[in-house]
């Protein structure tokens, strides 16, 4: 007696959840509930299951992945993010509270050479949290605007949580990464904004404005010194890409090269330092290509029992318009995110969500930006923040302090993700 696509849902969820929460890793989790629910349909997946994995990894948009990741290393390791900082702070120093400043721009900036979230956090943490402190910096607005800020390299390329989605998608990864500029800079307004009304209403979180003694042409000259060279190389990527010189993955190279200069001519250019990136972009790319190819079971799952089109006709009987409804997902997307990581919602959701959002009006591109935005929501929030973990494991301060320095961060994903939805023009503005 076949299984209703209800109960086989219910059976996929619960062995999920349950292999999820006694400590399974997410890729294994997600592919052996897959398995399960298709052995409970009658079916077997085994056959499939090293097809499935193997055409997974057979996508050439993959190859972008450990090459960004390694250029995100590379200039972290290389001397590039101290640079970074050291050149912005003399110029935000000129506003009250101008390190948190610094934080916020120093991270648009990292955010479009990293596109690991949880690197750039933890890079911007190891250079800013030293001086913060030197300086008299409240810990709550600290730690909140670097927690928060390190959530930018999702949405500005290279963003690995992009090629992710791609790489299970029809949708162009170089439209992906243009798409991304403007809601990542409205993101990073927002940012400043929260923080400008925060020290306006508790001027105790940060210290006085300093006096500066040097003209303002010196510290815009000191700025320029530190970072012309990472903004040529950003330049060079991104013109690449929205040029039609090349595709991501060979923009990627690019930066790859430029970042071994960078770190040639910072003299941090060593053996010890060229395999301590090599090794973590094995590790962080391994892991999350382990994702994509369990997740290639859970599709064709999704789709062999019919759970796709049972799950679509569910979300139709969501109420009110198509932006009340994207407004509902963006809540479900946000709970979700306080238990799983943003690289397995991305995975998981994406196959039921796009179908949906695109049935509503809403473009693949719009879709993708919106459920980046909406997962990045969730790293600032407990239990499962990851940049909360990443801030609190240069900190040594818990989760409970730097949480709850996030919160008034919380607004400017809220408001972005308003803005996005009434405005989803703002997603396609530069690929047309």
């Amino acid at each position: 007696m076949a299984l209703s696509p209800l109960i086989l849902f219910l059976i996929f969820v619960v062995f999920f959840l349950v292999l999820l929460f006694i400590g399974w890793p997410i890729a294994f989790s997600m592919g052996t509930a897959a398995v399960v629910a298709y052995l409970f349909s009658g079916g077997s997946l085994w056959g499939n299951f090293a097809i499935l994995t193997y055409n997974a990894m057979f996508n050439y948009n993959l190859l972008a992945l450990p090459i960004f990741v390694l250029m995100g290393y590379l200039l972290i390791y290389g001397g590039s993010t101290d640079k970074l900082y050291n050149g912005i702070t003399p110029l935000m120093e000129r506003l009250t509270g101008g390190l948190i400043y610094s934080n916020i721009v120093a991270n648009v900036i990292l955010g479009a050479c990293c596109g690991s979230t949880i690197a750039a956090t933890s890079a911007m943490s190891t250079v800013a949290i030293p001086e913060l402190s030197k300086r008299g910096y409240k810990k709550s607005i600290s730690y909140g605007s670097l927690a928060s800020g390190g959530c930018l390299s999702a949405l500005i390329p290279p963003s690995v949580g992009m090629i992710l989605f791609c790489s299970i998608t029809t949708v162009s990864l170089g439209s992906l990464f243009i798409a991304g500029i403007v809601p990542g800079l409205i993101l990073a307004a927002f940012f400043i904004l929260v923080s400008y009304f925060w020290v306006i209403l508790d001027p105790s979180v940060v210290p006085p404005k300093s006096e500066k003694e040097k003209a303002i042409t010196e510290d815009f000259f000191f700025a320029f010194k530190n970072l012309w060279a990472l903004i040529l190389l950003i330049a060079i990527i991104l013109g690449v890409i929205y040029f039609g010189f090349g595709t991501p993955t060979e923009a990627g190279c690019f930066g790859v090269v430029g970042a071994i200069v960078l770190s040639v001519a910072n003299r941090k250019l060593t053996w010890e330092m060229l395999s301590k990136s090599l090794l973590l972009t094995c590790k962080v790319s391994g892991g999350l290509l382990l994702i994509i190819a369990m997740a290639s079971t859970y599709g064709f799952a999704l789709t062999a029992l019919g759970l796709r089109d049972f799950l679509l006709s569910a979300l139709e009987v969501l109420p009110g318009p198509p932006v009340i409804q994207m407004h509902i997902i963006f809540l479900f997307l946000f709970i979700l995110g306080m238990f799983m990581d943003s690289a397995g919602i991305i995975m998981v959701m994406t196959p039921i969500l796009l179908p949906f959002a695109v049935k509503l009006g809403f473009h693949p591109v719009w879709f993708g930006i919106f459920l980046m935005l909406s997962v990045q929501f969730g790293n600032i929030t407990p239990p499962v923040g990851v940049t909360l973990f990443a801030v609190q494991s240069i900190s040594g301060d818990s989760i409970k302090e730097i949480a709850r320095g996030c919160l008034p961060y919380w607004l400017s994903f809220l408001f972005s993700v308003i803005v996005l939805i009434l405005f989803p023009s703002l997603a396609t503005l530069l690929n047309f």
